[in-house]
């Protein structure tokens, strides 16, 4: 379906909602039409029922702010005789839909990993051509004006001048040729883009995280990381390159070498985000969660809180059930999903001691946590995430609610009544063990 064909305004209520303040506008502009040489009669940006209406559409919801509302409204106004309410309502559709491809971006942002100290200091980045995942492309830095325009053709994008390159470079602590780029499409009006690229861009990154943990084990050592504070926005229709702030630094604490870009180009993490993007299943949304709190648990600085993060990521998935005990489902859920025959009798106590570890801090006054027990924690939840989304892809077909399927699907295996779908990825990895101490 095109962006204009969801634009699909409810007029009838914007033609309510408009009546009144439509008609006081009017009048109070009288037959010379409204001037701008002075405030514009009315108080637009207190109708909350016109912007109600308004919103109803999926688009607008979706890719538009109140402020930007507002300057369509405005536009209407301003560029169509006396309308009608139900006029008003037409046109503001019509205006919306006219100026859909003015609102097509291009995001650029730049993303730093750890830079390990080095005995041979010229050593380049594994990252030497283009990578796509999905909707992102992980390019290579861009050192002159000429790479970064290469990149923006490639998106069939206008280039930027040269005094663009530069201040963009010089503001941000040169991290367009310093770091490696992350480019992707974005739509909607700009004011939105700066909180939607962001949201988008932190769903790979923790993706990303997780990948890493599981596949490309590493430790930190070392070295250091820069901090990225910005993303650049690149207008399809204009000639602006906006440079915009993020909420948080857009860095990881690991080294990106061979086997985390490895990582990356796994087929599976292109299958996740597809989903976690799109689908509105409340498996998903339960996943979403998880991997949150995964990343909040693998950036937090105190280790108690990493630990009780990696364990509540775990519990956003397989927890359903108010009445039955959590640890044991934990226990038993995780360990079929997560590991082969051979391994669940040793995974089903390490993740009860987790949990019993998490109560400890939680209800008991603990206030420490081992290194060995966050690790431990870490890789299960990681495991926990990444089976169920596999799992997930393995189920959506057919009809139903996904998340029905998927813990009758354990319920099933937990009694012997179907067979498992092996994660072979994940079942192939080191064991877990048990650490003995308490």
């Amino acid at each position: 379906m095109s962006l204009r064909k969801e634009i699909n305004l409810d007029k009838k209520a914007i033609s309510r909602a408009v009546r009144n303040p439509l008609d006081a506008y009017y009048k109070a502009i009288g037959p010379d039409g409204y001037d701008g040489r002075s405030e514009r009669p009315g108080k637009w940006e207190y109708e909350e029922e016109l912007i109600a209406a308004i919103c109803k559409s999926n688009y607008v919801s979706r890719h538009l702010d109140f402020e930007y509302i507002l300057e369509l409204v405005f536009a209407v106004l301003d560029n169509f005789p006396e309308l009608s309410p139900d006029s008003f309502a037409e046109k503001l559709e019509q205006v919306i839909s006219d100026t859909v491809d003015q609102r097509d971006y291009l995001a650029i942002v730049p993303l730093a990993f750890t830079e390990a100290y080095r005995f041979h200091p010229m050593q380049k980045s594994p990252l030497r051509r283009p990578v796509t995942v999905g909707d992102f492309t992980f390019w290579p830095s861009a050192s002159s004006v000429k790479a970064i325009n290469k990149i923006l053709a490639s998106h069939e994008f206008a280039p930027i001048s040269e005094s663009d390159f530069q201040h963009a470079t010089r503001t941000t602590r040169e991290a367009l040729s310093r770091e490696i780029l992350v480019t992707f499409p974005m739509h909607g009006a700009e004011d939105r883009l700066r909180f939607n690229v962001d949201i988008k861009f932190r769903v790979l990154c923790r993706l990303i995280e997780l990948f890493a943990i599981l596949f490309a084990p590493n430790r930190k050592g070392f070295g250091h990381s820069r901090a990225v504070n910005h993303f650049f926005l690149r207008s399809k229709s204009g000639s602006e390159f906006r440079r915009i702030p993020t909420s948080r630094s857009l860095s990881f604490d690991f080294e990106l070498n061979d086997s985390v870009l490895s990582s990356i180009k796994r087929p599976e993490l292109n299958q996740f985000l597809t989903e976690i993007f799109s689908s509105k299943e409340g498996m998903y949304g339960r996943l979403r969660n998880a991997i949150k709190f995964f990343s909040m648990a693998f950036n937090a600085n105190d280790e108690v809180t990493s630990f009780l993060f990696y364990v509540i990521a775990v519990e956003s998935i397989f927890s359903k059930d108010k009445n039955a005990p959590i640890k044991a489902t934990l226990a038993d859920f995780a360990a079929i999903l997560c590991f082969p025959p051979e391994q669940r009798s040793t995974a089903h106590d390490v993740i009860r001691r987790a949990y019993d570890k998490r109560s400890a801090i939680v209800h008991s006054g603990v206030t420490s946590v081992k290194d060995k027990d966050i690790e431990t924690a870490r890789l299960i939840a990681a495991r926990a995430i990444y089976c169920s989304l596999h799992l997930c892809e393995q189920l959506k077909a057919g009809g139903g609610k996904l998340e029905n399927k998927f813990f009758d699907h354990l319920r099933d295996r937990k009694i012997g009544a179907t067979k498992a779908i092996v994660p072979r990825a994940i079942w192939s990895l080191p064991e877990i063990g048990v650490d003995g101490e308490d």
